[in-house]
């Protein structure tokens, strides 16, 4: 909230106007870049920023709601791991891509005791190699494949949570101080139209367009994509929205 805060102060010291709450709801091309807003009217530019973020997805469990921010996580930093407990408590963390890992080896680092909890049944299926076997080989770190987390628990805070082997088809219900959440994320593209997307829906840009047509209009100015510029000229993508971009606060700024 304060990073939020004194970004909208920078922006009206260097007289930017800013029309909140907007929703836009469809981009074109005429003479110049016009975006469509909820009420109606139209905006025209000669560029555009589209920094519209992704949402993380998530389990579709009752009472995940009464839990988020207060025992489920969908980062896992120095903040997630002392409001878990950590040192002896046990955490669990959802996924199998390289995030997941990642996180997974954090939290045993500060002493949890971590599930890893992998809905394929093997684990290099999405995680590099070299991670993986540094998970296999924690033994603070306590793998379940072809399993899924089906129910949360608890009072004020997360406590326990079910977890479903869909392999032996059976049910265990296991003490969870905190439940880190890794399944992706999806990008708020929706409205958008006539621009490449990954097959995500997150928006490629300048070195991840693919040759020929969409680089057809680029040719007819003469020039190649800037950074961060999308299939149509003049538009421009940053943040998590983007393909390929770190799904951090940091990143997001900077490319801002």
């Amino acid at each position: 909230a304060e990073l939020t805060a004194q970004a909208v102060l920078q922006s009206q010291k260097f007289g930017a106007e800013i029309k909140s709450p907007s929703e836009v709801t469809a981009l074109r091309t005429a003479d110049a870049l016009v975006v469509t807003l909820s009420d109606g009217s139209e905006v025209s530019a000669r560029s555009i920023v589209i920094a519209s973020g992704a949402r993380y997805r998530k389990l579709s469990l009752d009472r995940w709601a009464d839990f988020e921010g207060n025992g489920i996580y969908y980062a896992a930093t120095e903040l997630e791991a002392r409001a878990s407990g950590t040192h002896g408590s046990q955490v669990t963390v959802i996924g199998g891509a390289n995030s997941a890992g990642q996180a997974a080896l954090f939290l045993a680092s500060r002493g949890s005791r971590v599930r890893l909890v992998v809905r394929a049944d093997d684990l290099g299926n999405e995680m590099s190699s070299y991670l993986a076997t540094r998970v296999l080989v924690d033994s603070r770190i306590e793998l379940h494949l072809s399993t899924e987390v089906v129910g949360v628990d608890g009072d004020d805070h997360l406590e326990s949570i079910v977890l479903a082997n869909m392999t032996a088809g059976t049910r265990e219900t296991v003490p969870c101080a905190g439940l880190f959440c890794f399944i992706g994320a999806v990008p708020a593209t929706s409205w958008l139209e006539g621009v490449l997307l990954d097959r995500s829906g997150f928006i490629l840009t300048d070195t991840d367009l693919p040759e020929g047509q969409a680089r057809d209009s680029f040719g007819l100015l003469g020039r190649q994509p800037l950074a961060f510029e999308t299939s149509m000229p003049g538009l421009f993508a940053v943040g998590d929205v983007r393909h390929g971009s770190m799904k951090r606060i940091a990143a997001a700024v900077g490319e801002g």
